[in-house]
């Protein structure tokens, strides 16, 4: 019968002796001991159960149970095992030591076991865990059973024993460290303590990939891919070649070994004396069901029908957490505070079986922020003792949510958590990501600190939002509780936007969107409401939008309102890009699935969201705001980073006396600067080129207009010969786009291919 494996927590290395050479492996060694603290009557039992057994049958523990050692430690090439003797097991102490054996397999790192060895005498190390199977691994029949029910996922490339055992060939990459880096005082210890958070600046993919060969007495860091759901993995030591054995991280954990684009890495060493080739290697597998609260958390996330999509991307936070819950979002904030006079915490960072708690930085009575930024950076590198809570010191109302942690998958860098009431400086998120952490919560953008009873402000200047979007692309995950007039809810950002929950499952189907622009004068609505439903209707149902379809806003009334509630009615994604309109007396909509806002003087990069997102803009009856944001999208058409498309002006009034166009003299205006001209017998060229005028289409209704977007769809290319647009260029602002993460629709890819393969 397949039971779960029992799998202890870390224990800590407390002892550590003289360093012997041993010969068969030409590195150095040191024989210490494992203490696990804290171990319960069952686990104690087991083990001296399994000692006795093995000594009544002659046998190597190792038969019996195994070790598994901290990834960080095999990742530089510290390597643990057990060694001869018995485990010393105390029922008074409630402890269990076992003697072990550490070898530095690492050429590069010489000194590292008397780096280790200090470090234990300081205080213990974290070391490694214990793995005892409880059962058989899975048959053959269970794993193509476990695949066939979305459960697991493995690369294309793999070989499933007539045993049950998977083999699973190194991917073409190998990792490397920087050798003047780790050679600086204090970086081995942080990659001793922290394990493969304090990694990221010492090790990094090489350039040149997996090597033909692994040489005798080398060790080689590498990857595999696997995704699993409810099952553990543990990695056979011997690889398909008896010469090279894997180091002691080898247990891969239930749900948290997600996503099969992200890489595990596989750290090797050559005992033997020849050379041995890389793309032959194949690491050895087996997989065990899960315990019980993996399982559990497995049938939860992995939702028939979605569960193969989840285990090709990871298993998501929000997934783990139940984070877009805003009861459930908001008991994080528990004892934090928006301002240092109120009482509270300034914030928390949480983590599995630990709590960081961080005080308000006050000297004489007063907040000081250059303080409070360097106790964040003090207390997330762990300086700072008296912050931290752990065990029985953790409140009970947070520990469920801490041991969900454990399971975030993916890169596995989402498990700690930095809880505040508002975002701190960029220079503070860049320390907070360093020191491991990958998530970041929060209420407001603007510290409230000092305006007592201020309300929550969600926008965002040109610099932090940069900085945000790019911490995002890195990894790293943000979420904000939004307080709109009609309650709360928790919004994510991703891919540029706060989504909510619904906009980001929906917002990756997205690639065509309408921009639309527009007068906040709400008179409007009553004469444009009956056309955008017709208009809408339409777009909605045309086959080639489909669910990728979407409309963009100014996030404000009037023009922007009517378009919103009309688009919310047909369920089209709906994407507000504003400006910090309350400080105008404009009331900001918070209702799109996707919304960003920012200060007023960040208005550039709102028109540069708006503009580059969109493939269609419509300019409606507007104002100053809406005549910038013509000569703007017209610009960003110009220089490539817009696709040439209908630009529909529409005004369904005629606004321009005696019921001409409003925007006539404006386009007649644009095409003055694209024509030549003599003036006093100077011949002055056109200032810019035709065809973007070619691309404004002023109609009278939103009929008119969807006659000129149909018409695009159907056939790009013609429209884009008939304009005067040389397909290159298009080409060219597909490419940029592209470059800028920028989805291209499929009509488009249609039109350009023809061109593409010609050159």
């Amino acid at each position: 019968m397949n039971q779960a494996p029992f799998v202890t927590g870390d224990g800590q290395l407390v002892e550590a002796s003289v360093i012997h050479f041993n010969q068969e492996l030409s590195a150095p060694q040191l024989f210490g001991v494992m203490r696990l603290s804290h171990v319960s009557d069952s686990l104690r039992g087991l083990v001296r159960d399994i000692a006795e057994r093995a000594k009544a049958q002659s046998r190597p523990l190792q038969d019996f149970l195994d070790l598994s050692g901290r990834s960080g430690h095999s990742r530089i090439g510290i390597d643990i095992h057990l060694a001869e003797g018995d485990p010393h097991i105390s029922d008074t102490g409630k402890y269990i030591e076992m003697p072990v054996v550490v070898t530095a397999l690492n050429a590069h790192l010489a000194e590292s076991l008397s780096d280790l060895k200090i470090l234990t005498q300081r205080s213990p190390v974290d070391i490694g865990r214990l793995f005892v199977p409880m059962g058989p691994h899975l048959s053959r029949d269970q794993v193509l059973a476990a695949l066939d029910q979305e459960e697991l996922l493995l690369p294309e490339v793999h070989d499933i024993g007539p045993d049950g055992l998977i083999e699973i060939p190194l991917d073409n990459v190998r990792y490397i460290l920087s050798q003047r880096l780790i050679s600086i005082p204090h970086n081995f210890a942080e990659m001793i303590i922290r394990g493969k958070h304090g990694l990221a600046m010492f090790q990094q993919p090489a350039p040149s990939g997996l090597p033909e060969a692994i040489g005798p007495k080398e060790f080689l860091v590498s990857a595999l891919r696997i995704s699993l759901g409810p099952y553990m993995a543990f990695i056979s030591r011997e690889l398909s070649n008896p010469a090279v054995f894997h180091l002691a991280s080898r247990l891969l954990d239930g749900v948290r070994t997600t996503g099969i684009a992200t890489m595990r890495q596989a750290e090797i060493f050559n005992r033997g004396e020849e050379p041995v080739p890389c793309r032959d290697l194949r690491l050895r597998i087996k997989l065990y069901p899960a315990e019980e609260r993996v399982a559990a958390i497995s049938k939860r996330v992995l939702k028939p029908g979605k569960a193969t999509a989840i285990l090709a991307r990871g298993v998501d936070f929000a997934e783990i957490t139940d984070m877009f819950n805003p009861s459930a979002c908001e008991a994080l904030f528990d004892e934090i505070s928006a301002a240092p006079g109120r009482g509270g915490l300034y914030g928390r960072i949480m983590m599995p079986g630990r709590i960081v708690n961080i005080a308000w930085e006050q000297e004489d009575g007063r907040w000081i922020p250059e303080f409070q930024w360097r106790l964040v950076y003090e207390c997330a590198r762990g300086n700072v003792p008296e912050a931290v809570l752990a065990e029985d010191e953790i409140p009970k109302r947070f520990r469920t949510f801490l041991q969900d942690l454990k399971y975030v998958g993916g890169e596995q860098s989402l498990s700690k958590v930095f809880v505040a009431d508002a975002l701190p400086p960029v220079d503070t998120l860049r320390v907070l990501k360093r020191s491991g952490v990958g998530v970041v919560l929060i209420k407001s953008i603007t510290m409230r600190a000092g305006r007592n009873g201020a309300r929550p402000e969600y926008y965002l200047d040109q610099s932090s939002y940069e900085e945000i979007a790019r911490l995002w692309r890195e990894g790293m995950r943000f979420y904000m509780i939004f307080e709109c007039s009609d309650g709360c809810h928790v919004r994510e950002f991703k891919n540029g936007f706060w989504v909510s929950a619904e906009g980001k499952d929906r917002m990756d189907r997205i690639h065509t969107t309408f921009a639309f622009f527009g007068s906040v004068v709400d008179e409007l609505k009553p004469v444009l409401m009956p056309q955008l439903e017709d208009f809408f209707t339409a777009l909605a149902a045309d086959q080639r939008l489909g669910d990728g379809l979407a409309v963009a806003h100014g996030s404000g009334p009037g023009v922007m309102k009517a378009v919103d509630d009309a688009a919310a009615r047909h369920g089209i994604y709906r994407i507000g890009v504003g400006i910090d309109g309350e400080r105008i007396g404009q009331e900001t909509n918070f209702s799109p699935e996707a919304v960003v806002q920012f200060v007023n003087i960040a208005l550039n990069t709102r028109q540069d969201i708006l503009d580059r997102r969109s493939i269609f803009k419509v300019f409606n009856i507007g104002g100053y705001g809406t005549c910038y944001e013509i000569n703007m999208a017209l610009t960003f058409m110009k220089i490539g980073h817009c696709l040439p498309a209908p630009y529909v002006f529409v005004d369904p009034i005629g606004l321009d006396g005696q019921g001409g166009h409003l925007w006539q003299r404006a386009i007649e205006q644009f095409q003055v600067l694209s024509s030549a001209h003599t003036v006093g017998g100077l011949d002055i060229p056109p200032l810019g080129p035709m065809w973007v005028v070619n691309c404004c289409h002023l109609v009278r209704s939103y009929p008119e207009a969807l006659q000129v977007i149909t018409g695009f769809l159907d056939d790009p290319a013609a429209y884009w010969r008939k304009a005067g647009i040389d397909i290159a260029k298009a080409a060219a602002a597909r490419d940029n786009l592209a470059r800028a993460g920028v989805v291209i629709p499929p009509y488009i890819e249609g039109a350009l291919s023809d061109y593409l393969m010609q050159k």
